[in-house]
């Protein structure tokens, strides 16, 4: 190696040592093509804490941008985020509050022991270990006949994620609160994290023998000053009166796992009011006093017999009454009857004429 070539090499050793790369014990996966500019524009993965099967906890040298933290980027923001063993993130990532780069990211199920990395945007490669610790949920209760929730509590150091996250901090009052690197609150008290149970589910299985897979109801982890989630069966299937059922996960511990099945009367539909030719505002009988009305469709019946689908909008109930989008347009005096698909709700000649 002649002279030139040493200084270029020491040269362009320094510039990356500058950029805030971090020594790991894993040898470094830099794309050599990329240039040296850009490299130190991306952010560098500085520490990742396993919290628990399902969440991790990744520090970066530096916040992410805008961008790259935005729900409606999610299918791009997931080929960031690069993991062997089909490990690949589910949501994305949320910054805590107080930090200045450190997020909760959910991801699929680990398996225990297994060694892990990750690179983000193609950068450094980090390595961790996965684990098979769950997180400890007290209850679960059925809520309709096609529907129950899981529910755990602070005061047993669970915390829902939207609860500790700048995202969501304006909206939630106190119930926000700020933990530390090590998930410890100002009095020291270390808590246990729910991260985004998007495309979650859990296994209830009765006492009759059958056993169906129930999917998580989007939005409803941390909404009506609870953290207890929503789990449906299958579209037609219902819990039997009379019937015990026991809730199972591969990422939750579920103390009081057990319920018996009651019989449940669908909501009733009281009224129904266009917004415009797009939206339509449903009322119920009585407010439920959760959030019931999540993942609920209903049809609209013209008179002529043409028919057209609204779908619940979700996070949007305001006591009895939610909003529900229209699949394509309403047309302008038309008088439309509510017809609840898959009978969540009954509805007695209830009609209203579109704006």
């Amino acid at each position: 190696m002649n002279q030139r070539t040493k200084i270029i090499t020491a040269a362009l050793a320094f510039t990356v040592i500058s950029a805030g790369a971090v020594t790991y014990n894993q040898s470094e996966n830099v794309n050599a093509e990329k240039p040296a500019q850009q490299q130190q524009q991306e952010a560098l993965v500085t520490n990742i804490d396993v919290l628990n099967k399902m969440t991790l906890q990744v520090t970066f040298n530096k916040p992410l941008a805008a961008g790259d933290v935005n729900p409606s980027n999610l299918e791009s923001i997931k080929k960031d985020f690069k993991f062997n063993h089909d490990l690949s993130i589910v949501n994305v990532p949320q910054l805590k509050i107080g930090a200045k780069s450190t997020y909760i990211v959910p991801v699929t199920m680990q398996k225990d022991g297994f060694p892990y990395t990750l690179s983000y945007k193609g950068e450094h490669t980090k390595m961790f270990k996965g684990t098979d610790k769950k997180i400890n949920i007290r209850d679960t209760h059925q809520i309709t006949d096609d529907t129950f929730e899981i529910e755990s509590f602070r005061e047993d150091r669970v915390t829902d994620y939207a609860n500790i996250i700048e995202a969501y901090r304006a909206n939630r009052g106190e119930q926000s609160f700020e933990l530390d690197r090590q998930n410890r609150d100002e009095n020291g008290v270390q808590f246990e994290i729910i991260s985004s149970l998007r495309d979650r589910a859990v296994t209830i299985t009765g006492d009759n023998g059958e056993s169906f897979r129930a999917n998580y109801v989007p939005f409803t982890q941390a909404a009506d000053l609870r953290q207890a989630p929503k789990f449906r069966l299958p579209v037609g299937e219902t819990l039997k009166p009379g019937v015990t059922y026991t809730v199972t996960s591969e990422w939750a511990d579920v103390k009081n796992a057990t319920f018996k099945a009651a019989d449940f009367e669908p909501l009733t539909i009281q009224s129904a009011n266009a917004i415009d030719s797009k939206s339509l505002e449903i009322t119920l009988d009585a407010d439920p006093g959760m959030e019931l009305f999540a993942g609920r469709s209903v049809q609209l019946k013209a008179e002529d017999g043409r028919t057209i689908e609204a779908q619940y909008r979700f996070s949007s109930r305001k006591g009895a009454a939610g909003i529900f989008d229209v699949k394509g347009t309403l047309t302008k005096g038309e008088t439309y009857t509510i017809v609840p698909l898959n009978n969540w709700a009954n509805a007695n000649n209830v009609s209203f004429t579109a704006k």
